[in-house]
């Protein structure tokens, strides 16, 4: 296996410690050690700009200039090689100075040998490596934050939004991320007691599930909502923050309709006595109520997908007949013929086109009513 290469950057003023410390680094164990030295902060950073580096040894003292000048001016510049302070006094103050600056590790001059130096190598090598791992993770999560189909949020305890992701800034009608964190989440509830009813399980779990309200978009729309959120919470047990996710149930609540609608429907259609039938376009019964049933001495289930017209007299079959080629045709007014029961007693026969979405005849009801139609 080949030795690993380090590519070092030595930013050193005196000739003298340059030489000794180069010398050091020939003793580095188990890798090739490049070395390039310079004696200038302002060399240093051309260095680093135009340069791959895997650590940087920078001089706390270089002539009327400090190493930390360098180290900062770094930072700013987005230069994230790993940097290991040199100086020849070691401090706490100079620890502190430091550390506040992002310098990796420090080495007191006189005090290093080859030992101390490999040793500081590696371990700011490492946390390269780790804060390396640590961005691209952190660039994978903010890519699946942005475009996951799903509203994310993270807002404080008071409901001011720290973040969301552009599902739910489109959601709520926002133009954009930095106008929502604008407003308060509380700003949205069309109904400000379903925010106090969450508040108050987030209180008492920590965590609310499948929480549905309706919220109101930034152009008025009222939109119905699913939450599940979570609070996190500080050592002492306050809430530092709440983190969720929104799910827009538009979809749900139409079935949910839709199916609220049949129950009522079915409740008509069965229990007030009505002699409806529904047939397709073509004349096939499709479902009928009891009392139509009752009308012609049949089960209902025996009259599914039978012709309506083989049900009727001649001459109501013959209107039935007409009417359906009329509302094929595209006519949607109610037509209304006289046909006869299966005892022979008159009947009047209503029936009228049933469109779909885009206004096309798809079904037709018909009811039965005693006497002699017009």
């Amino acid at each position: 296996m080949d030795p690993e290469t380090i590519r070092i950057l030595l930013v050193e003023d005196d000739p003298t410690d340059a030489t000794f410390t180069q010398a050091m680094l020939t003793r580095v164990r188990d890798a090739v050690v490049e070395v390039t030295w310079v004696a200038t902060v302002a060399e240093g950073l051309e260095a680093l700009r135009i340069g791959r580096f895997d650590v940087a040894l920078v001089d706390y003292l270089l002539g009327r200039e400090n190493g930390l000048d360098l180290v900062r001016s770094a930072s700013e510049m987005d230069l994230n090689t790993p940097m290991i302070l040199l100086t020849g006094k070691g401090s706490r103050e100079v620890d502190f100075e430091a550390q506040a600056a992002g310098v990796d590790d420090y080495l007191v001059k006189g005090r290093i040998d080859p030992d101390s130096l490999e040793r500081a190598l590696r371990y700011a090598l490492e946390r390269a490596r780790n804060r390396s791992a640590l961005v691209e993770s952190e660039g994978r999560l903010r890519a699946l934050f942005d475009h996951l189909p799903l509203g994310l949020f993270r807002c404080t305890p008071t409901g001011e939004f720290l973040d969301a992701n552009p599902t739910l800034v489109d959601l709520l009608g926002n133009p954009s991320p930095e106008l929502l964190r604008s407003r308060y989440a509380a700003h949205f509830y069309v109904h400000p007691s379903d925010l106090d009813r969450m508040k108050q399980v987030l209180q008492r779990d920590g965590v609310v599930r499948g929480f549905e309200s309706w919220l109101e978009r930034g152009d008025g729309f009222h939109l119905p909502v699913r939450t599940t959120a979570r609070a996190h919470r500080g050592a002492d047990g306050t809430v530092m923050y709440v983190e969720g996710v929104v799910e827009d149930v538009r979809e749900q609540e139409s079935v949910h309709r839709i199916r609220r609608g049949q129950s009522r429907f079915r409740a008509v259609f069965d229990q007030l006595g009505l002699d409806v039938a529904f047939t397709d376009i073509e004349g096939r019964v499709l479902d009928v109520s009891p009392g139509f049933a009752r009308r012609w001495r049949r089960d209902p289930a025996d009259l599914v997908m039978k012709p309506i017209d083989a049900l009727l007299s001649p001459r109501g079959g013959a209107a039935m007949r007409a009417a359906r080629e009329s509302f094929q045709r595209g006519a949607f007014e109610p037509i209304t013929f006289a046909t006869d029961s299966a005892d022979g007693a008159p009947l009047t026969v209503t029936c009228a086109p049933v469109g779909d979405e885009v206004g096309e005849a798809h079904e037709i009801v018909v009811r039965l009513a005693d006497g002699a139609g017009p």
